[in-house]
């Protein structure tokens, strides 16, 4: 015990001071120092006697789970040991035969390569990255290099790195370990096989939980608004059919409606104003400019920030940026503020004001949609191009009606929506989508997705279904910890509320997949909506057995998605990176949510279980209260399993895609670190013979209540506070 809490002390440490030193330091000096692989070393053997001692051997899944671990270290240490790692530039028909490797000594390769192409392949109709490939010649075979397919000639590993900026030469990793990895992925499979052989055993405590758990009968139950502003607004039909016009925005293909949602909740925090819906605000304020500038829809929750601007409440217009000589407001102190002269809170509100003001600068200054597309051919393929309306600077190449159309129709447009003649907008609307047909059309998105994207934009931006929920879920979580005995009124209103929720989040995960185009777990706002849903799914599998689990499932729902709603842009909808197109991501990705979910279900089953040791005096009451402590420790034991089990899986998982991706399955990254700090600590409790203090319920729950920090620190500590490559999540 002193070795495994000595070994994860020096892992949280180690990411701590990789912030500060950097990832060579920390990987010199600790994870790639004699004593770390000397601490394992003793670890495994202090582990195996004790597997000796304890004749694990009688029980051969539980024994194989524990030997898997032995096999993949073995492997880890082989890796360290005895692979060779480098990077190696590759320029247009050069051939090469020497790479240099960490210690940037150079290394003979048994063969020459050679670039022979590399191309950068869009998502169609955008200039956003799909594909990095590099076609590369080794003797007479022909390998392709791209992102998640590695290229493997003669045991040695290519994967790319990055590419010159004249798209004549690249930079690949070179990784080779002819025995780490197979030694490694052998651990992995016997792993796989422990994990199932012990979830099935009649040898493993499961059996004897689940039986406490679902047999003692415990029916336990959880249990000012000001006048309108006459403005000038675009009528309603007019606004949504603009809304309607595909743009590129964000480097993807999407209608006018997700630009004008996003501006909207950018500046004000919702997606609507004064009754006014986003499609209505953004393009009144796009024809009607002058007015929509002294509006106070821009949301400034800084006092100091107000104080700058000259305003009395949080709420400005963008004319309140600018002084009588229209000059910018906070240019003098913004810039101060980047260059680090503030205080870390003023720092993050003038710049959140900044980021307001340009906003609507780019808006003006016509970045923010680009509907006219024109499509050309660009070293012999068709690249597509995408201009502003009233573009002045367009290719010579484009037709003149085309440039006649894409430079006045918007002005006519303006002109028709100004003068009231509302047929003739309509008919110049619908003329800018047969443009946009006649020039892409087998790009540009269906109709009925156009249609899905709106309606998801909708529901996104809708934030009183969480608020609601969340107040709902605690109310009844309160009638929970009084309820003595069953109430169908309180069954009822959970089963509805659990109900509803799954309903509406299922749906907002369907379209974000649909709209998307990829399973929605690439990033935090995605994580915690499919975290809730996951959550609502258990909550209902399992009420009927467990029906304490129906009272926190929504609870811990609503929080996720109080947390998504939060996450601000992440809820914006964009290319996946190159290296995120992988199947591999998404199992990674939904086992160790699955995980985060049942220890998130296990905190409150704590803290239910510490209101029932308050009410009787003491853990160990033997009458009602006691039983009933004794079937939520039996069933938060139970869980238990399942969760660091689907952990274990997600966290090799990863280490299998990361090797796919980028040659190397574990690199000691942050979020890896902290990943396998959380298994550890959540390992420990499964091993109550061992360690008795566990078998407690008061130190047990105690426990998992404290442990679920670490899957905090895990998923939002190292995103906001320690960084490395899993830091994209952020958003």
């Amino acid at each position: 015990m002193a070795l495994y809490i000595l070994i994860i002390v020096c892992i949280g440490f180690a990411t701590v001071i990789e912030k500060e030193r950097g990832t060579a330091f920390v990987g010199e000096h600790i994870y790639g120092s004699w004593w770390f692989v000397a601490l394992w070393a003793l670890l495994v053997v202090a582990a195996c006697g004790f597997m000796l001692k304890q004749r694990l051997y009688k029980r051969a899944a539980v024994m194989l789970l524990h030997l898997s671990f032995v096999v993949i270290l073995a492997g880890a240490l082989i890796t360290h040991l005895f692979s060779q790692r480098g990077s190696i530039r590759l320029r247009m028909n050069v051939a090469e035969k020497v790479f240099i490797d960490n210690e940037n000594k150079v290394v003979n390769l048994p063969f020459s390569l050679t670039l022979k192409d590399f191309r950068v392949v869009n998502y169609p109709g955008t200039d956003a990255p799909l594909d990095y490939q590099s076609v590369i010649l080794a003797g007479d075979v022909e390998v392709v290099v791209s992102m998640n397919h590695i290229g493997n000639i003669q045991g040695y590993r290519l994967f790319q790195q990055k590419y010159d900026s004249d798209g004549e030469g690249v930079t690949l990793g070179v990784c080779h370990d002819p025995y780490g990895i197979a030694v490694t992925y052998m651990g992995y499979l016997l792993l796989i096989l422990g994990i199932v052989g012990t979830l099935l055993s009649r040898q493993t405590q499961m059996r004897s939980l689940y039986r406490k758990a679902i047999t003692l009968a415990l029916l336990l139950f959880c249990v000012n608004a000001s006048a309108k502003e006459v403005l000038p607004v675009v009528p309603k039909d007019i606004a949504h059919r603009l809304g309607s016009i595909n743009v590129l925005y964000n480097n993807r293909i999407c209608p006018l409606n997700t630009v004008a949602t996003d501006f909207v909740t950018r500046l004000s925090g919702s997606a609507s104003w004064n009754g006014y819906s986003a499609d209505e605000i953004f393009t009144s304020w796009m024809i009607y400019y002058s007015p929509w500038e002294r509006q106070k829809l821009i949301r400034v929750k800084s006092t100091d920030v107000q104080q700058l601007l000259g305003i009395d409440s949080q709420w400005a217009s963008f004319s309140d940026f600018v002084n009588e000589n229209h000059e910018y407001k906070l240019k003098d102190v913004v810039s101060r503020a980047v260059n680090g002269s503030a205080a870390e809170n003023n720092r993050k509100a003038l710049l959140e004001a900044d980021e307001k003001y340009h906003l609507v600068e780019m808006f003006y200054q016509g970045q923010l949609i680009r509907p006219f597309p024109y499509a050309h051919q660009q070293n012999g393929e068709t690249r597509v191009s995408w201009y502003a309306p009233g573009s002045q600077t367009l290719p010579k190449d484009i037709p003149v009606k085309e440039q006649f159309f894409i430079k006045q129709s918007m002005d006519f447009l303006t002109e028709s929506i100004v003068t009231g003649q509302d047929s003739r907008a309509l008919e110049i609307i619908a003329k800018i989508k047969l443009f946009q047909r006649d020039m892409i059309g087998d790009i540009l998105p269906s109709e009925i997705k156009t249609k899905a994207e709106i309606a998801y934009n909708s529901i996104r931006s809708q934030k009183w279904p969480v608020f609601l929920s969340l107040s709902v879920s605690l109310l009844l979580c309160v009638l929970l910890l009084f309820v003595s005995k069953e109430s169908v009124i309180v069954h009822g209103l959970l089963l509805a509320l659990n109900g509803s929720l799954f309903a509406w989040t299922t749906l907002l995960l369907g379209l974000r997949w649909w709209v998307g185009g990829h399973i929605p777990v690439s990033n935090g706002h995605e994580t915690m909506l499919f975290m809730a849903w996951v959550t609502l799914l258990l909550t209902i599998i399992l009420r009927r057995k467990f029906k304490i689990i129906l009272g926190f499932g929504a609870l811990i729902a609503s929080f996720c998605l109080l947390v998504a709603m939060l996450a601000g842009a992440g809820s914006q909808l964009t290319p996946l990176m190159p290296v995120l197109q992988s199947p591999l991501l998404s199992i990674h990705v939904v086992t160790v949510m699955i995980a985060y979910a049942l220890f998130a279900l296990q905190v409150l089953l704590g803290v239910y279980a510490w209101v029932l040791i308050r009410k009787n005096g003491k853990a160990d009451t033997v009458g009602s209260g006691g039983k009933e402590l004794e079937r939520v420790t039996a069933l938060s034991q139970f869980l238990l399993y399942p969760a660091v089990f689907l952990l274990t899986t997600g966290i090799f998982l990863g280490a299998v895609w990361a090797n796919v991706s980028w040659g190397n399955y574990w690199s000691w990254d942050p979020k890896e670190s902290w990943a396998l700090i959380t298994l550890m600590v959540y390992a420990v409790p499964l091993h109550k013979a061992s360690v008795g203090v566990f078998r407690k319920p008061l130190v047990y729950h105690i426990y998992m209540v404290s442990a679920f920090v670490m899957v905090l620190i895990t998923y939002f500590g190292v995103n906001y506070l320690l960084g490395g490559m899993h830091s994209y999540a952020n958003g």
